[in-house]
């Protein structure tokens, strides 16, 4: 049986420490793919620790991949190919048919739908995560942050010319955060800051240039896909599987970059297992190819350590890390960081230095003091608590409901929304609308296909009806009224 000895282990916790030991074995071979890993309860007791400590590793072991979780049959170390390098063999083309090729092209573009309305329903709840938390920012502190960046700074910091790619301190803050909550081992100087997650897609698109190929995933977030067609670059719509982007597909076009969200997708909530984060890696290894990470709500993960971005496992330069404060801290903080590889970063400096940073100082450097002091901290963390506490209501809700029989839970501890499948004969968007009659904000999950045949095909052969379930919004005084209209659309 595997054995670990814990007398290194320092101040981890000791799930934390197991989760490491097991998962270097699982990466250097030592434990081989398809080998039974031991019951929980035989394993805790031959290493002399709680059932809890085994649990908590095999559930992060699981989230990120390395294991694999067979219902009566126990748990296997899964397959996790080794790190690609410059000499990674291509996929061969044929493995993926080539008429599918222009089926993954532009024609998967739609028109967006109008949003135009003649009269704007009231809504009592919302479940499309359009709204935030009332009541929960840290008005004091951060109002204290404010005041202490304008005493304490020099006029000419706060007034003065200030660095395209943002104030050198917060960068060297967000590098020391990066590496304590994500494990990033990030160089200050790559850094940018930039106004939202929206400005710094178009400075990527900048320094990339277009001639390159964009790839987005579908289903995904409409308003990226407007963004990268706003940009007039070729732009291409690639499917997913249960694993994240389809590689086969990804292969089989003409993408050199591709934007994924590895850690918590939108809308499908899925995490991208180790193994295929390394099939993308060896992608984005042959040419000059680049992978966009969005890591939109890391912070948000509801169960286990947050699970290990994409860039920290690069060793070729290929990821372009980018992440915002919409999130915790609300969509008015217009405040974003992108990662780039040091080559870009040297070529962000020759042919984007004109730029002014889009964030003005005193908002930088308030926010570097947030972080400092442990303010930025404690929210995340009371607001991660508040969160799980609300879809915990929701969930146990649902379950009592007169549909519970007919209702499938999907990523509910990936973030601060998870998807809702129900049983049904009806169109799931005509469901949403009589959701939204009844003052239930929600969309369907159709409206996320960035192609109209791929969603209605999706739509019309699985029997079920879809539902976006983000509930960052939601009043959990609102969660019984919720239910109540949803067993009265739903009967």
């Amino acid at each position: 049986m595997l054995t670990y000895s814990f007398n290194e282990r320092k101040e981890e916790p000791l799930y934390e420490y197991l989760y490491k030991e097991i998962k270097r074995d699982i990466e250097q071979g030592i434990i081989a793919p398809g080998e039974k890993l031991p019951s929980k309860r035989a394993f805790s007791r031959h290493l002399g620790v709680s059932l809890i400590t085994v649990e908590g590793a095999y559930t992060q072991l699981i989230a990120e991949g390395y294991v694999i979780s067979k219902e009566r049959k126990g748990y296997y170390a899964n397959s996790v190919l080794p790190e690609p390098t410059l000499t990674t063999q291509r996929h061969r083309q044929n493995s993926f048919e080539p008429s599918l090729k222009n089926k993954f092209q532009g024609a998967l573009f739609r028109e967006s739908k109008s949003e135009k309305r003649e009269e704007k329903p009231s809504f009592f709840a919302d479940l499309t995560g359009s709204e935030v938390a009332r009541g929960r920012f840290p008005y004091g502190s951060w109002s204290k942050s404010i005041r202490d960046a304008l005493s304490c700074e020099s006029e000419q910091v706060l007034i003065g010319n200030s660095d395209t790619a943002g104030s050198r301190r917060l960068r060297e803050v967000l590098a020391n955060y990066l590496y304590s909550f994500r494990g990033m081992e990030v160089d200050p100087e790559c850094i940018v800051i930039g106004a939202g997650s929206q400005i710094l897609d178009n400075m990527i698109i900048q320094l990339l240039g277009q001639m390159h190929t964009y790839g987005i995933e579908n289903p995904g977030y409409p308003r990226l896909q407007q963004l990268y067609r706003a940009n007039r670059v070729n732009l291409v719509c690639l499917p997913l599987d249960d694993k994240g982007v389809v590689t086969e597909a990804l292969y089989g076009s003409d993408v050199s970059v591709m934007h994924v969200m590895p850690s918590h997708q939108f809308p499908t909530g899925l995490i991208t297992p180790i193994s295929r984060r390394y099939e993308l890696l060896a992608w984005a290894s042959e040419g000059d190819r680049y992978l966009i990470e969005d890591d939109f709500d890391s912070e948000f993960r509801l169960t286990g350590r947050p699970i290990p971005s994409l860039q920290s496992i690069d060793k070729q330069g290929r990821v372009i890390y980018t992440n915002t404060f919409s999130k915790t801290l609300g969509p008015a903080f217009r405040l974003g960081y992108m990662v780039l590889p040091h080559a870009l970063k040297e070529r962000f400096d020759k042919t984007l230095s004109f730029y002014s940073c889009t964030v003005s100082a005193v908002d930088q450097l308030a926010l570097a003091r947030f972080i400092e002091q442990g303010d930025y901290e404690r929210h995340v963390n009371r607001m991660r608590n508040y969160y799980r506490a609300l879809r915990n209501k929701l969930i146990s809700e649902l379950m009592k409901s007169s549909f519970s029989s007919r209702i499938s839970l999907y990523s509910q501890d990936s973030g601060i929304h998870f998807v809702m499948h129900v049983e049904t004969k009806e169109q799931e968007q005509r469901l949403a609308l009589e959701l939204q009659k009844r003052g239930v904000n929600i969309v369907s999950l159709s409206e996320f296909y960035l192609d109209a045949t791929m969603a209605k095909n999706k739509e019309t052969s699985s029997g079920r009806a879809r539902f976006l379930m983000s509930y960052s919004g939601l009043s959990e005084e609102a969660i019984p009224k919720v239910i109540s209209v949803m067993e009265e659309v739903f009967k």
